[in-house]
C-alpha cells in the first residue's frame, strides 16, 4: 500500500513487552495483532506522516531492542499503548525513549492511560496521556508537532504537562463515522502470519482479528470497556466489514478471523446481514466472536453457521443465579438454552467464568464449577475477578478500602486478585480458579475431543502450553 508522505514528522508506535520494568521481558505464547496501534497508524499514514509500529509485546523484545529501533527510526513522536498489567513496562519504555532524545514527544494511550492519565505524567517521562479512542487525538497531536506547536490545549481528550502542572482538556466526542476509519495498517507488521492466537480464537498463519463496532450498552461492573469506548453501540456498516474481510482474505491470505467486538450479536439484523454478505461474496473464511447468551437466536445462529462461524465466546461468569441476576441480568436456564442452541447448529462454545465477585462464597464458586460441567461447552476459561482501573468494580474496591496493591504487574486475572474480598481470601479465589480448570479439562471426554482436533504439530503445542499455563498450581506466597 503506497502513501504520499507529505509531513516531516515521524511517529513510532510501540506496544511494550511484559516484564521490561523488571529486566526480564517475556514473549507470550499466544499473540494477536495490535489493532489499536494499527488503526492509529492507518489514520496517520493517510494524513501524510511516516509511521512505524514496533510490537515489542508480541515478540518479547528487550529494552535494548526498543532502544535500537528508536535510534534507527528517529521519531519526533513515540506513542506507547498499555493495558493495566503493562503500565510499568510502558513507563520503563518511555524512560528509555527520553534517554535517547529528551525532545521526543512521548504519548501514552490505551485503557490504563484512559483510567489513570495523571499517573503516566507523574513518571516524568511521558508528555501526554490520551483518554479514550486514539485515532483523531494522535492525528491532532502529530499535526501540532509538525507545526512546532507544543501547546496542546486545543486538542480534546488528553492530559498534558505545562508550566509544572497538568492540563486536562475537554472530553473528546467519540466518532460515529467508523466506516471512515481506514482499515488497520497490517503492512507495517513484520508479517501477519507471525501471530499465534489463543486456540479458541484461531490458528497461526492465516489469522487476523477485526473490530466491527465500538461501545457496549451493558454495564458489567468488572469491565472497563464502557469507560474506554462508551455505552453507545457504534457500528460499521455490513458492507464496510465485508470489504475488510475480503481485503484480508485476498491480500494476506487470511482464512480465520476473530471478531473482537464486546458483543458482535448485539444488533441481530446487522449480524445476519454480515453473515449473508459472507455467503453472497463466497468468502472462504471461518471465524469466531463474542456474544451474550441473551443476544442470540435460532435464526441468527443458523446464519452464523452458514457464514462459517466456528466458535462463540460467551461471558457466563457464574453458576449462581443470584450473582448472575445482579451482575449479568441473566439466569442459568437462559445460559443453558443459548449454549444448547449453539451446539445444535454445530458451533463451538467457549465459556468465560470468574471467581470473586462481590457476594461470592466458597459454595457459589463450587456451584460455578459444577455448572460449567453441565454445559455443552467446547472449552472454558476461569479467572479471578480483578478490579481494573476504569471499571465500576475498581471504584467499589477503592470506596471500601479493598485494594491491596497498586503494583500493576499484579493485575493478572490468572493469578491471585490484587484486592480483598469481604468473605474470601485471595488464596481461596486463586485455588478455585485452578481447581475449576482441572475439573473441567481433565475429564476423559474433553481430553479425547482435543486430541481428535489436532491437525498439525502447532495445534498440539498450543493445547499443551495452554494446559500448562492454566492447570499448573503455583505455591501461594
Amino acid at each position: 500500500m503506497e502513501f504520499c508522505l507529505t509531513k516531516k514528522t515521524r511517529v513510532l508506535l510501540i506496544s511494550p513487552t511484559n516484564g521490561l520494568y523488571a529486566g526480564s521481558p517475556v514473549r507470550p505464547k499466544f499473540q494477536t495483532h495490535p489493532l489499536g496501534l494499527l488503526y492509529i497508524a492507518s489514520v496517520l499514514e493517510g494524513a501524510g506522516f511516516e509511521v512505524g509500529i514496533y510490537d515489542a509485546y508480541s515478540f518479547g523484545h528487550t529494552l535494548g531492542d526498543i532502544k535500537a529501533e528508536v535510534e534507527r527510526f528517529r521519531p519526533q513522536i513515540v506513542g506507547i499503548t498499555a493495558m493495566t498489567i503493562l503500565a510499568k513496562d510502558a513507563y520503563r519504555t518511555a524512560e528509555t525513549v527520553k534517554g535517547i532524545d529528551a525532545s521526543i514527544t512521548v504519548v501514552m494511550g490505551g485503557s490504563h492511560s484512559t483510567a489513570m492519565p495523571d499517573e503516566a505524567l507523574e513518571t516524568g517521562h511521558i508528555d501526554i496521556s490520551v483518554i479514550g479512542e486514539g485515532e483523531d487525538t494522535m492525528h491532532e497531536i502529530s499535526e501540532a508537532v509538525e507545526r512546532g506547536d507544543l501547546d496542546f490545549s486545543q486538542i480534546n481528550g488528553i492530559v498534558f504537562k505545562r508550566d509544572g502542572g497538568f492540563i486536562r482538556t475537554p472530553a473528546r466526542a467519540r466518532s460515529e463515522a467508523l466506516d471512515e476509519i481506514p482499515f488497520p495498517a497490517y503492512h507495517l507488521l513484520p508479517s501477519v502470519s507471525d501471530y499465534n492466537p489463543p486456540p479458541h480464537w484461531g490458528k497461526k498463519g492465516r489469522f487476523a482479528a477485526i473490530l466491527t463496532c465500538r461501545g457496549c450498552p451493558y454495564k458489567c461492573p468488572f469491565c472497563s470497556v464502557t469507560r474506554d469506548w462508551g455505552r453507545k453501540y457504534r457500528y460499521r456498516s455490513p458492507e464496510n466489514v465485508l470489504d475488510e474481510l475480503e481485503y484480508l482474505n485476498k491480500t494476506y491470505g487470511v482464512t480465520y478471523v476473530s471478531i473482537r467486538d464486546s458483543v458482535f450479536t448485539l444488533h441481530k439484523q446487522r449480524a445476519i446481514d454480515i453473515c449473508k454478505g459472507i455467503v453472497d461474496r463466497g468468502l472462504k473464511i471461518t471465524w469466531n466472536c463474542n456474544a451474550r447468551v441473551n443476544e442470540v437466536s435460532e435464526e441468527l445462529l443458523s446464519w452464523m453457521k452458514k457464514a462459517g462461524c466456528k466458535a462463540i465466546q460467551y461471558g457466563i461468569e457464574s453458576g449462581n443465579d443470584e450473582l448472575l441476576a445482579q451482575f449479568k441480568g441473566v439466569d442459568k436456564a437462559l445460559i443453558t438454552r443459548a449454549i444448547d442452541m449453539t451446539s445444535k447448529q454445530g458451533i463451538e462454545s467457549h465459556g468465560y467464568f470468574m471467581f470473586g465477585l462481590p457476594g461470592e462464597t466458597k459454595d457459589t464458586m463450587k456451584e460455578t464449577m459444577e455448572f460449567a460441567k453441565t454445559l455443552k461447552l467446547h472449552s472454558a476459561g476461569f479467572t479471578s475477578v480483578t478490579p481494573f482501573p476504569g471499571s465500576d468494580l475498581w471504584d467499589y474496591c477503592e470506596d471500601n478500602d479493598l485494594i491491596l496493591t497498586r503494583d500493576w504487574s499484579k493485575y493478572d486475572f490468572k493469578e491471585k486478585p490484587p484486592s480483598r474480598h469481604k468473605t474470601l481470601s485471595p488464596e481461596d479465589i486463586y485455588d478455585a480458579q485452578k481447581a475449576a480448570f482441572r475439573m473441567f479439562y481433565l475429564r476423559p471426554k474433553v481430553v479425547l475431543r482435543f486430541l481428535k482436533n489436532v491437525r498439525r504439530p502447532n495445534d498440539l503445542l498450543n493445547y499443551f502450553f495452554g494446559a500448562m499455563i492454566n492447570l499448573r498450581k503455583k505455591k501461594n506466597v
